[in-house]
């Protein structure tokens, strides 16, 4: 119990120079990968794949980011003043956060597959994959401001958490009716596959964000 009441209270002392200059830094650079993923996605659907190319490469830069800041974040928690425990806590949730980009960004490469080779895919899909990531972005904002609420506010944090589970329930549902568009789809059966890939690599990147709002739960849960 005083364990986790010192780490919220570590929280509160660090606002500045670890929770708001570190891992708000982190989720907006995640943030940004998933908003390339969309504008991406968005590109081709109408027919754009200069402009999905453009936003392709930035969300490789994006993602690039996030992993340094990672690196970082991970540098300053093993000179930090918190016991084991509650240091590998906080490490396992900045790899979490990590990986929301990463998954972003593979669903970027099949993008980037998908223009470089010439296959195509029907705008309907390519659309409600961009509908997908919009709610990915909803739930990444929520991670945003469950993080910054550490600490002085648990109420909103909790609140932020709940949010963020409901995201990945209606992506769940979405990501079902997709799969079925994908499958019963006329197209080239490579368009098939890297549509399947893509899909999995944005329900993969939801269920890396309801991971990180399970443990920031956890985190704080107990005084």
């Amino acid at each position: 119990m005083n364990n986790k009441r010192s780490l919220l209270d570590w929280f509160s002392k660090r606002k500045e120079d670890f929770v708001q200059r570190g891992m708000r830094k982190h989720c907006l650079a995640i943030i940004d990968s998933v908003n390339e993923a969309e504008r991406a996605i968005s590109a081709i659907s109408r027919g754009d794949p200069d402009t999905a190319l453009r936003a392709v490469d930035r969300l490789i830069l994006s993602e690039r980011e996030a992993d340094r800041i990672e690196e970082k974040l991970v540098e300053q928690l093993t000179i930090g003043d918190l016991d084991p425990d509650q240091r590998e806590d906080l490490m396992h949730l900045v790899k979490k956060m990590d990986k929301i980009a990463d998954w972003a960004m593979d669903a970027g490469v099949h993008v980037q597959l998908m223009i470089e080779t010439g296959i195509e895919a029907p705008p309907h899909i390519w659309e409600a994959l961009r509908i997908i990531c919009s709610e990915l972005t909803l739930a990444v904002r929520l991670l945003l401001r469950a993080v910054e609420s550490i600490g002085d506010e648990p109420s909103v944090t909790l609140k932020c958490v709940q949010n963020i589970k409901g995201q990945e329930r209606a992506i769940d549902e979405i990501n079902y009716a997709v799969l079925k568009k994908i499958l019963m789809a006329e197209m080239d059966f490579r368009a098939t596959i890297l549509m399947k890939g893509m899909l999995q690599a944005l329900e993969t990147s939801s269920d890396r964000c309801k991971e990180c709002a399970d443990t920031i739960a956890i985190l704080i849960s107990s005084r």
